[in-house]
């Protein structure tokens, strides 16, 4: 079989073996490494050098940072959000079906926003795909917040004002008055904890002002994560248990393959059938669309970062292969893999709200298809806007 071939079928199985969640994250990196080696696709050292990448660099220091964070009181007083919600539909004589699930989407729309912890993660895996693919663009540490912005905005909005009026009025299944407090309180020294958040405002704020001091955002990740283990928030152990190794070395494989799907033509051949199945069309407003509408749908009964990591390199190749600034594009699959709000396979946060309202399956579907649709739908239009095309 010829190179291309070869290639092409590493990436079928990466696919499958991603969709299907048989293989752990870091199998499939793994073995993404070996058979490209295997193979003779690539030498050792470019099949390895995903975990030389800079961008895998910020991965592991940034997991690090929020790790540190959630260390503190914070993920503490985020969880006691769900007694403190009954609490107060108890006091004020509403129904807690009535809020229960429209603040978790609230909640949802507005997960890995802002540029910190996994969201600076998310970052520096966009900017590693665009380098891997042969793509001139990086992403700004900013843009996924300014595209996600607008959408959050609305989606907010109508989950206060619209989709109480949507929400069952009483519980369909058993409800579970103990969810929130039995969370672990935090033992960490006042001046720690005081350190864990100058630490991670002062990273961001440093990889925003890179450029202009001349500094390199890896080094500012990996001095932010010393010091997260310099100043004992998290001991050298933690700091290691800390980092989501299956991610990292899933990334240090997906990497290598995108230079062999580049090298082999294969990329070009995958965009080229896309395009076909698409009617031909390389209008951004089309692309962008199909790529949003797919991945939500998909990401209602997959992992949102199994969904994340098969169709960003698909949309990538298209916009390559087109000429296009596939920043948009690229939005559009965040935005899709992240609007999770119907099933409770999409996404962890679901089944929890499901126990705490007693909320059925076909409620979950009633009230998170608009709130869906609708960042969706406004998503597509600000990826197109703000990263147009040519």
């Amino acid at each position: 079989m010829s190179p291309l071939v070869i290639t092409l079928l590493i990436l079928l199985f990466v696919f499958i073996a991603l969709l299907s969640g048989k293989f752990s994250y870091s199998v499939v990196g793994g073995a993404i490494i070996v058979l490209l080696m295997i193979f003779g696709i690539l030498t050792p050292a470019e099949a390895l050098s995903g975990f030389g990448n800079s961008n895998v660099a910020i991965m592991f220091c940034m997991m690090i940072i929020s790790a540190g964070l959630m260390k503190t009181h914070l993920i503490e007083k985020i969880v006691s959000l769900l007694p403190l919600i009954n609490g107060m539909c108890e006091e004020l004589k509403i129904k807690r079906t009535k809020v229960i699930y429209p603040v978790m989407i609230i909640a949802l729309a507005f997960i890995f926003w802002l540029p910190i912890g996994q969201g600076a993660a998310t970052y520096a895996q966009m900017n590693g795909y665009l380098e891997s693919y042969g793509s001139d663009i990086r992403v700004g540490l900013f843009d996924l917040t300014l595209i996600r912005l607008p959408g959050i905005i609305l989606t907010t909005l109508f989950s206060i004002f619209v989709l109480p009026k949507i929400c069952p009025a009483e519980s369909s299944l058993e409800v579970n008055e103990n969810l929130g407090r039995e969370v672990s309180k935090s033992t960490m020294a006042p001046w720690k904890e005081a350190a864990a958040y100058i630490i991670a405002v002062a990273t961001v704020v440093m990889m925003i002002l890179a450029n202009t001091l001349s500094i390199d955002t890896t080094l500012v990740a990996c001095v932010s994560a010393l010091l997260i283990v310099l100043f004992g928030i998290l001991s050298e152990k933690e700091a290691v248990a800390s980092v989501n190794w299956g991610m990292i070395f899933l990334f240090a494989g997906v990497l290598p393959l995108a230079t062999a799907l580049t090298n082999t033509g294969a990329s070009d051949v995958i965009a080229d059938f896309i395009v076909t199945l698409i009617g031909g069309s390389t209008n951004l407003w089309i692309i962008s669309t199909v790529f949003m509408l797919v991945c939500f749908v998909a990401t209602q009964f997959l992992s949102n970062t199994a969904c994340v990591q098969v169709f960003t390199p698909l949309a990538l190749m298209v916009c390559v292969r087109l000429g296009m600034n596939p920043v948009g594009v690229m939005g559009c699959v965040w935005i899709g893999c992240t609007a999770s709000y119907l099933t409770p396979m999409a996404n962890p946060g679901i089944p929890l709200c499901m126990a705490a309202g007693g909320y059925s399956l076909k409620d979950c579907v009633k009230i998170g298809i608009l709130p869906g649709l609708l960042i969706c739908g406004v998503g597509i239009v600000a990826c197109s806007l703000l990263f147009p095309a040519y």
